[in-house]
């Protein structure tokens, strides 16, 4: 990819009680790593670990405190993906590239959050770097540096009982697709960047950005009910999930109560009723 950019580093879900979205990833099978909060802010998060990407769940735990929009963002679209991290190798050498190339990123930015071990709190450090409003808002799509990998990262969270193995790829609603090929262009390379009549792609290491206006959604998605208005384009509504053995997974959950659909071309399908915004699917890696 351009830029130093290695692949896809995470995706945000945002929830309204940030217990009750653990629990039901936990039954859906999902490894939860121990709660983290930003330092500073009155925002809380658990993440979903895998190998190369993941998974955060993001919450308000003190709404007296800043939440950097979260408040807003539930309240005006409800839970759901809220957005997307791509992963650089240098963020120094991104953030310069991303300049000469006329995409004008922010200044690197300094986060840290506490994560809560059984052993005692560590500290895991990231810089982040925002794009300007085109494609994606700044708020779904920012760039993300880890300093402290080993902090984040263990075997035992990285095993999960539905055997999800890396994130596919995420489906995002726009007004028109085709009035974004040239930022992709610029940001992800033109390699990686495929124009179809309804749907642009951009691959993104092993993941793949679908974008797609609200009228062609069915083609991706035929049978699924969305109820009432999109509130905002761009709006993220799906993330597809690869595994290692697609027997575990469709075991596992079938062993719940969750309502699962079977789809055609055999992905496994949760509701966004069940998961807090988002059509999750699993497929064969």
């Amino acid at each position: 990819m351009a830029h130093y950019l290695t692949g896809l580093d995470h995706t945000l879900i945002g929830v309204s009680d940030l217990e009750e979205a653990k629990k039901t990833y936990e039954k859906i099978g999902f490894t939860i790593t121990p709660r983290g909060s930003h330092i500073g802010w009155g925002t809380a998060n658990y993440c979903i670990m895998f190998g190369e990407d993941y998974i955060e769940l993001l919450g308000i735990v003190d709404d007296t405190r800043e939440s950097n929009g979260l408040d807003k963002l539930l309240e005006e679209r409800g839970e759901g993906l809220l957005g997307m991290a791509f992963a650089s190798s240098d963020p120094e050498k991104t953030r310069s590239s991303l300049q000469e190339t006329g995409l004008a990123p922010s200044e690197l930015l300094d986060l840290k959050r506490k994560l809560e071990l059984p052993e005692g709190d560590v500290i895991p450090e990231f810089k982040l770097l925002r794009l300007r409003p085109e494609g994606l808002s700044e708020r779904n799509l920012f760039i993300c540096h880890h300093l402290t990998p080993e902090l984040i990262r263990r075997p035992e969270w990285e095993t999960h009982a539905n055997a999800t193995d890396h994130i596919k790829s995420v489906v995002i609603v726009v007004e028109d697709p085709k009035s974004l090929q040239d930022y992709y262009n610029r940001l992800c390379g033109v390699l990686n960047v495929t124009l179809t009549d309804s749907t642009l792609s951009v691959r993104v290491g092993r993941m793949t950005m679908i974008f797609v206006s609200d009228s062609d959604l069915d083609l991706l998605f035929p049978g699924l009910v969305i109820d009432g208005d999109f509130p905002e384009f761009p709006y993220l509504i799906a993330m597809t999930l690869a595994v290692k053995d697609f027997s575990q997974t469709e075991e596992y959950l079938s062993g719940t109560d969750l309502t699962v659909q079977k789809i055609a071309n055999g992905a496994l399908r949760l509701s966004p009723k069940e998961t807090h915004g988002v059509v999750l699917e699993f497929v064969a890696s």
